[in-house]
């Protein structure tokens, strides 16, 4: 049941968006061209009004949370206690060819955060289908169990599953968890491969799912840490400068009918099961199919059960990593691209709430507020030309200038777009918080950096999206591949093919202007700047040493560098630990230290049966790899071994889920050593 205090802000919110869309739409019309509203001008008119309306929004809802965050003087999070009696939470790290080494290390930081009081089981659930990769998960998950043994006084558990078959992505990854394991769980919390939640957050996570049996999700809102490339800190600084204003203004609207992002969030298990069994969409792939995006789905389908989906915007202690370039970041938006896009397909369906339609409907508009915006600037520019007609001087388009109405729209447009970066630097300097952000000069020289570079940025990002969302419709689907998580640099060759494109399209728009209307050479020039400037700006904006240099001239600090979390601590020093470990590893593959290992092929046998991975090869492959491994040995006696390092990549894979054929190989291994010693006898 909603309360009638949420009802106000909902139809407040209705209210001053509908006021703001309708006033500025009005403006607009009125502003149109003197000599005739043409059939192209009429055209832009519901464009204008829904991206209008769409900005209107978004500051609506920064400028109310705002104001929540300037009332709040003291925190309202209570004391987090959870009796040790009762049963232990499951913590799901969905993976798939990650980093083992890091992976391992995170969950490592959290369990020796939680210590002896606290249980948590972890669960590692592995979709990865590189056999390299998969081997040395295994292996880190071994040393680490041995680590946590010998170290550590702990009532939480390790576990680790391999899934031979990467059915439904990670939402299936999930689903196989539920209907294997779930039945001891009360409540799972959903992390990513790079998540790390402090254990105050965790075992506050479970005490507020404890006192309100009908909340279904209780969301925290990661926080990015941990990179140091220039783009990168510019992320993680808006993130945690400008982002508890939006989080708070969401909140104070979207209520028991939140939403939930995938990862750093509590769900209770037995709501999940009975509610989230995704649908299927009807049609191929890319807007067919299994849905990608399944977070917002999951989250709609328990609201339209009746379980609360709530954000914990006052909690903290919930971090993640961000994409450290421009590819990377552009990388990942066009999985979430198509994923979005997606969700236009529930917006009419069946049963969901009006704010679960809402959430869908920002989800969409995301991404194809882009080609709108682009749409309309074209349209613009064809209704001009109509009009002027192109006379062989140009002269009558030198003449053409914004009209004062027009010029107040572009002014209040950018209001709302930078007012709200403001609202996140008022409310930290008021709370006394700027100290950890570098004080309070260095902070606001941070903004105003930020606001430059995204201004620069967006039209970037605009045509970029606009290629994804075209992609999209086109039916070209996204591959399902492992992010790019390690900090690395852009080379010019890389640069130039990834954006010389749009540093073309740059130019030729600013030819185009100067060319035929130089009067509106100024308005086009936070467009055509970021384009012209996009080999550069990304070569530069990868860079880890300039990110570091910007750090220790306290820019684009967060309070998470200032005062480092203990559990972020803890993860370092996992990482030293275990790369210390790695490194005297022998440097063959791990294929080939399978094979040799009789504690490792104990280990990955025990993981392939604990999982119900084991499936054998069919004869015939099973021959194949026999003649592929088999050599001659040097010794007298003609005795053949194996060599595995000959078996192909394509392989493997297969290979590692028939336990009968490893025996095989692994029992030929140890036996020649033996054959060969009676021989010299």
């Amino acid at each position: 049941m909603v309360s009638k205090e949420i009802k106000r802000i909902r139809w407040g919110i209705v209210t001053l968006v509908l006021l703001i869309t309708i006033a500025g739409t009005t403006v607009y019309v009125t502003s149109m061209s003197a000599n005739g509203r043409g059939w192209l001008e009429w055209l832009t008119v519901p464009l204008f009004a829904l991206l209008f309306g769409w900005i209107g929004f978004s500051f609506v809802v920064a400028t109310l949370g705002w104001i929540r965050l300037l009332r709040r003087r003291t925190p309202k999070r209570e004391p987090t206690t959870v009796s040790g009696e009762k049963p232990p939470t499951a913590v799901l790290v969905p993976v798939y060819n990650e980093s083992p080494e890091d992976v391992f290390a995170r969950v490592e930081a959290m369990v020796r955060g939680l210590g002896p009081n606290h249980r948590f089981d972890f669960f590692i659930l592995s979709d990865t289908n590189d056999s390299e990769v998969w081997l040395a998960e295994e292996l880190a998950w071994s040393q680490l169990t041995d680590r946590l043994e010998e170290e550590v006084r702990t009532s939480c558990h390790v576990y680790y599953r391999h899934r031979r078959e990467n059915v439904a992505r990670k939402a299936g990854n999930i689903a196989d968890f539920c209907r294997r394991w779930s039945d001891p769980y009360s409540f799972m919390i959903v992390l990513d491969a790079d998540s790390l939640l402090e254990p105050d957050t965790m075992v506050e996570m479970v005490r507020r799912m404890e006192a309100d049996d009908r909340l279904g999700i209780l969301q925290v809102p990661p926080t990015p840490i941990g990179r140091h490339s220039w783009f990168a800190r510019l992320q993680q600084f808006a993130a945690a400068a400008y982002g508890p204003v939006f989080c708070e203004g969401f909140d104070a609207w979207a209520a028991e009918q939140g939403n939930y992002w995938g990862h750093n969030a509590i769900i209770r298990v037995e709501a999940f099961c009975d509610c989230c069994d995704l649908p299927v969409l009807p049609g191929q792939a890319p807007l067919g199919g299994e849905i990608l995006s399944h977070d917002f789905v999951e989250a709609s389908l328990l609201v339209r059960n009746g379980w609360k989906v709530r954000l914990a915007n006052d909690i903290g202690g919930s971090y993640e990593e961000c994409p450290t370039t421009l590819t990377d970041y552009a990388q990942r938006d066009q999985r979430w691209c198509q994923g979005n896009l997606q969700h236009s397909r529930l917006l009419l369906s069946e049963g969901f709430h009006p704010v679960s339609r809402l959430h869908f409907f920002s989800g969409v508009l995301a991404y194809a507020s882009s080609p709108l915006w682009i749409l309309f600037t074209c349209l613009c520019v064809a209704s001009w030309a109509l009009e002027n007609g192109v006379p062989s001087d140009f002269v009558g388009f030198q003449s053409v200038a914004p009209s004062t109405m027009q010029f107040g729209l572009f002014i209040a447009a950018m209001a709302m777009l930078l007012v709200p970066k403001l609202y996140g630097y008022a409310s930290v300097v008021a709370h006394g918080q700027a100290w950890r952000f570098g004080g309070a000069i260095s902070m606001l020289l941070s903004v105003l950096m930020e606001i430059v570079l995204s201004v620069l940025l967006s039209p970037i990002m605009a045509v970029m999206h606009t290629r994804f969302v075209v992609s999209t419709l086109r039916g070209r689907k996204v591959t399902w591949s492992s992010q790019q998580r390690g900090e690395h640099g852009v080379s010019m060759l890389q640069a130039v093919r990834d954006f010389g494109g749009l540093t073309i399209l740059g130019v030729a728009i600013t030819a185009a202007v100067f060319t035929f209307a130089p009067s509106w050479a100024v308005w086009f020039l936070p467009i055509t700047a970021g384009l012209i400037l996009a080999i550069p700006l990304a070569m530069v904006m990868a860079s880890r040493d300039l990110g570091k240099s910007l750090g220790k001239l306290r820019l684009l600090v967060i309070p998470e560098e200032t005062n480092p979390p203990e559990v972020y601590q803890l993860y370092e020093q996992a990482m030293l630990d275990s790369r210390q470990q790695w490194a005297v590893l022998p440097k063959s593959s791990m294929l080939e230290q399978l094979i040799d290992s009789p504690t490792f092929f104990h280990t990955h046998h025990e993981v392939l049966r604990a999982s119900h991975a084991e499936h054998a090869m069919t004869e015939d492959e099973r021959d194949a790899v026999r003649d592929t491994s088999r050599r001659l040995q040097a010794g007298k006696d003609g005795s053949s071994g194996v060599d595995v390092s000959k078996i192909p990549m394509e392989w493997r894979r297969a290979l590692l889920s028939d336990i009968e054929l490893l025996r095989e190989l692994h029992v030929q291994t140890h036996a020649r050593p033996k054959r060969l010693a009676n021989a010299a006898g």
